[in-house]
């Protein structure tokens, strides 16, 4: 009987040639056709322009907000130099120096924030105090082998020179034999290179610590296990007078999570000093009244955007900087999005792109609804001219951006007259006469608008309620 078969193969063939990537410019994005295409890298400059102005403002305003407590902690640490410096036979201050100084950082929640205040505080502690400055994470850390290999890599790491540096990256790789004993003699190398004045056998235990000491933060305190920390400080401790150690915790809850951690027969060879970094709520208060609440930037959120990310920030993280990353989306959603977001800048430079938009531009602006209300109120000849005429639209989109400014200084100077008024006793002479002058003020820039609706869509660029825009609450 003849039978018959039939084979059915799929076969594969990778083509020979690499396609290039073509690279984009970021600016093309803003293209999504060819009408809009006429000012997307403008509304693109101008969105980096802006971005780039607050990104430098908020790190002006986070290192002005932990200057008290970085210069605590600096006082707290040249303090503890200082004391194990001091000669004396004293019992209590023999007792002393067998404990090592530890600074318990209370940081909050705000997990995400963290990596940028522990950058901030180990520049300022380079700077200030040590050299030798080393930060650890519990994830790297599993047991006290690895906990030591990265302490000395990155210690090596840190503080070698030129000449040296060969030797280093030898010890370096010698991760396996790596203990307190090579990181003691290697302190002690170090430090005869920078101070050779000072003989080796005059080195006494207590003039140990004119040397800089090494300074070791542990980022999330909380994560590492109680047998690595424990078997860390016990032996930090013994070879305290040769390896000089200051140690910072960070700690996100509570420092109750000291004692949890360690025993007391642990936690005796401490010295610990508390310090409270700034509340979140106190921090984002700042980054509002700095970044939104002022005149120096012209894009401001609406009321469902600042919703949003206040909501976010309230009941999930708690993070500064993802805040603040939610601001430059909306930043950049509102420039992608808006045609007219071009106008989004300060009043000199918006005047003057006022007098270059294109047909297609105020063709944009003619259709706004807060524009079409505008038209309507006026005259009829004027009704015309704003309709059919590109050089009374420009004219009169001039003065709508003028007195959405003077609105915008006017908002900002009630805010300033309701924090001044608000540290004044209720009913008494300086607060009447406080709001005396605001009512004055406040009527004075009440009888300049006449166009408040249009001033915003212009400026702003507004053509729905799904983006950001400019102060709706005038």
């Amino acid at each position: 009987m003849a039978t018959s078969s039939v084979s059915k193969g799929c076969f594969v063939f990778k083509p020979n040639f690499k396609k290039r990537k073509i690279s984009v410019p970021v600016g093309d994005y803003f293209n999504k056709g060819k009408n809009e295409s006429e000012d997307g890298k403008l509304r693109f400059e101008t969105y980096q322009l802006i971005w780039q102005q607050m990104k430098s403002e908020t790190e002006q305003l986070q290192e002005e907000l932990n200057k008290n407590l970085f210069n605590s902690l600096i006082e707290f640490l040249q303090k503890s130099c200082s004391g194990f410096q001091k000669n004396s036979r004293d019992w209590s201050c023999q007792i002393k120096l067998r404990e090592i100084p530890t600074a318990a950082l209370i940081l909050g929640v705000n997990v995400t924030d963290h990596d940028l205040t522990f950058r901030s505080l180990t520049e300022a502690l380079q700077n200030n105090v040590t050299p030798y400055v080393v930060s650890l994470q519990a994830k790297d850390c599993p047991d006290i082998k690895h906990f030591l290999q990265k302490l000395a890599s990155q210690l090596m790491g840190y503080c070698v020179d030129e000449d040296s540096k060969e030797g280093s990256i030898q010890v370096a790789q010698k991760k396996t034999h790596c203990s307190m004993d090579s990181l003691s003699s290697w302190y002690m190398n170090v430090t005869q290179k920078t101070d050779p004045k000072m003989p080796r056998k005059k080195r006494t235990s207590s003039s140990q610590w004119q040397s800089p000491p090494v300074v070791l933060i542990l980022k999330d305190m909380e994560s590492f296990t109680t047998k690595v920390l424990q078997d860390f400080i016990i032996i930090s401790s013994q070879h305290l007078h040769e390896f000089p150690l200051i140690l910072i915790f960070g700690i996100a809850t509570s420092p109750i999570i000291i004692h949890r951690l360690l025993p007391h027969a642990v936690s005796s060879l401490l010295c610990i000093e508390l310090f409270q970094s700034l509340s979140c709520k106190e921090h984002l208060t700042t980054v509002l009244d700095k970044l939104l609440l002022t005149t120096q930037f012209p894009f401001k959120l609406s009321e469902k955007v600042l919703q949003i990310l206040t909501n976010i920030f309230l009941y999930h993280d708690f993070s500064i900087q993802n805040f603040i990353k939610g601001l430059q989306l909306s930043l950049l959603e509102h420039f992608y999005s808006q045609p007219l977001s071009v106008l989004c800048c300060n009043l000199p430079e918006a005047k003057r792109r006022i007098n270059f938009l294109s047909d297609n531009q105020c063709e944009n602006i003619r259709r706004l609804p807060s524009f079409r209300r505008y038209v309507e109120k006026q005259a009829s000849e004027k009704q015309v001219a704003l309709l059919t005429d590109e050089r009374s639209l420009k004219v009169g989109l001039c003065g709508c951006i003028s007195v959405l400014f003077f609105f915008l200084h006017g908002f900002e100077m009630s805010s300033s007259v309701h924090l001044f008024s608000s540290q004044v006793s209720v009913g008494s002479t300086d607060q009447r006469a406080v709001l005396h002058l605001f009512r004055k003020e406040h009527m004075g820039f009440r009888g300049v608008c006449v166009s408040r609706a249009a001033a915003e869509d212009v400026g702003k660029g507004r053509t729905d309620d799904h983006t950001s825009e400019m102060f709706p609450g005038f």
